[in-house]
């Protein structure tokens, strides 16, 4: 093997920079958070080996032609999501069997997904496909967990990996054999949320973690607001598109490779005021974060706001909407000014099953001094303080599924039943162009009005307040309404705006 080496110790694993890499012959491995950047030639007879966690860039090459072989350790026999960090592996029976892979019949444990439909594009017998640079896949171990392998070429392209997106959620996936800031800016590196924001409807990521909700697996959203991120070699994950934007593609720039010398895929903490909202039932738990952050606005803030992958699903779980200009969108992350924690009231929307016992907890960090959490629950007329001591607990006897009932309040008051008589807090807005959806009203007879911006009547109607209240509308032309909420507790007006759909 000839080479130049400089060799730096770290903690965590060495670093190498080498020049003119050519392994004649033999193996060479690289073990996990061990790092090798190779400025020059890379080009090999023998065998290259990176263990999973460990990192490889290649910079300024003239040729690329060296295999590698990258070891991905796949910690269980849940589903993962994946993707090949080298170009021209296949994947085939032989690839499942070698792999370990799991089988169901003629369908192989190995899959992409079609964003057309939401469905997964299983592997056959006896068929032979090809790793694509930069889309993701789901994979799954048959019976123990353990590695599975990618061998390849290194794509060296000054342009980067560009990827095709497809209306709606799109699988995608690290194309290189570093690591990628997802979310973090350095001086030399440009995390992939900001150089595809033009592409992406959301600016968010979304991981699936096989250990959360109890084991059940869940999505994690990632944004501008969540903690550091660097994105592992050979890790898949979804982003959305919805075609309106300028571009349908994503690219991964190969200035973005990055080495990082953590295990933990979360590299840093914050001092933002924050909120986590969580929900269990005995069995399962899911939670919800809202961060206070300068400059954002209590509307949608791109790249600060995340709604959840299953937007609009029915899985046990918690979220908020947002809370202004609402239309009816479940978040898992909601971004909210610094200041202002008073007028603030945070629609909660929570799913979960009849006569199941909810309880409903907060933990907050760094909030203004004299600041604390309530929750309402507006059909049992009742506020309840959250803190370090104290949460909500409450056995449903009906099914939920959506806001309306609960809201979360930041305030130096306490709160009480006294407080209710005057409390007018609904979410009102259009979930079609047919439809305006009116929560929060549970009991007792409502009137609502609506007017177009000049002032003239265009619906009139009344209904049984319900946890869900739709009101049909009439045929409408797109723009900016008044509707106007007449209740047991008061009237209160609320502007929408009505989009052609």
């Amino acid at each position: 093997m000839k080479n130049t080496l400089t060799i730096i110790v770290f903690i965590l694993g060495f670093s190498i920079t080498a020049q003119n890499f050519n392994v004649a012959a033999g193996f060479v491995t690289i073990e996990g958070n061990s790092f090798m950047t190779l400025e020059g030639d890379f080009n090999n007879e023998g065998t290259v080996a990176l263990n999973s966690g460990s990192s490889f860039i290649v910079k300024g090459l003239s040729t690329g032609t060296g295999l590698i072989t990258y070891n991905r350790s796949l910690s269980s026999t849940n589903w993962h999501l994946v993707s090949s960090p080298v170009q021209g592996q296949q994947y085939d029976n032989t690839y499942v069997a070698t792999n370990e892979l799991a089988s169901n019949g003629s369908n192989k444990a190995i899959a992409s997904y079609v964003s057309s439909d939401n469905s997964w594009d299983y592997l056959q017998e006896n068929e032979t496909k090809t790793f694509a640079l930069g889309t993701g896949l789901s994979m799954k171990k048959a019976s123990d967990a353990g590695d599975i392998f990618f061998t390849g070429t290194i794509d060296v392209s000054d342009s980067g990996v560009a990827v095709a997106l497809s209306y709606g959620n799109n699988l995608i996936g690290n194309p290189y054999p570093s690591y990628i800031p997802a979310n973090e800016n350095s001086d030399d590196v440009h995390n992939i949320l900001d150089f595809n924001k033009d592409s992406l409807s959301e600016m968010t990521l979304y991981f699936w973690d096989q250990f959360a909700n109890d084991g059940d697996g869940d999505f994690i959203e990632i944004n501008q607001t969540s903690k550091a991120m660097f994105i592992f070699p050979a890790q898949g994950f979804f982003v959305k598109h919805d075609n309106t934007e300028s571009s349908n593609t994503f690219t991964f720039n190969e200035a973005m490779q990055s080495h990082s010398n953590s295990g933990d895929t979360f590299l840093k903490g914050t001092a933002r005021p924050e909120i986590n909202l969580t929900i269990t039932d005995g069995s399962s738990t899911n939670s919800t974060d809202i961060y206070y952050i300068e400059q954002t606005t209590s509307g949608f803030d791109n790249g600060y706001d995340s709604t959840l992958f299953y937007n609009g699903g029915t899985d046990f779980g918690i979220y908020t909407h947002l809370v202004a200009d609402s239309v009816g969108d479940d978040y898992g992350i909601q971004s909210l000014p610094n200041n202002n924690y008073e007028n603030m009231v945070v629609p909660v929307g929570v799913n979960a099953i009849s006569s199941s016992e909810i309880v409903i907890s907060a933990t907050a960090v760094n909030l203004p001094s004299g600041i604390n959490i309530y929750l309402e629950d507006k059909k049992n007329n009742s506020f309840t303080l959250l803190d370090d001591i104290s949460s909500y607990t409450t056995t449903l006897s009906e099914d939920l599924n959506g806001i309306g009932r609960f809201y979360m309040y930041t305030t130096s008051s306490v709160l009480s039943t006294d407080d209710l008589i005057s409390n007018t807090n609904y979410s009102i807005y259009t979930s079609s162009k047919d439809n305006l959806r009116i929560l929060g009203v549970h009991t007792g007879a409502a009137n609502v009005c609506m007017y177009d911006i000049l002032g003239k009547e265009v619906l009139r109607s009344s209904f049984e307040g319900n946890s869900i209240n739709d009101i049909a509308l009439p045929n409408l032309k797109k723009g900016v309404y008044i509707v106007q909420l007449s209740t047991k507790t008061g009237i209160i007006n609320k502007k929408i705006s009505l989009q052609k759909q």
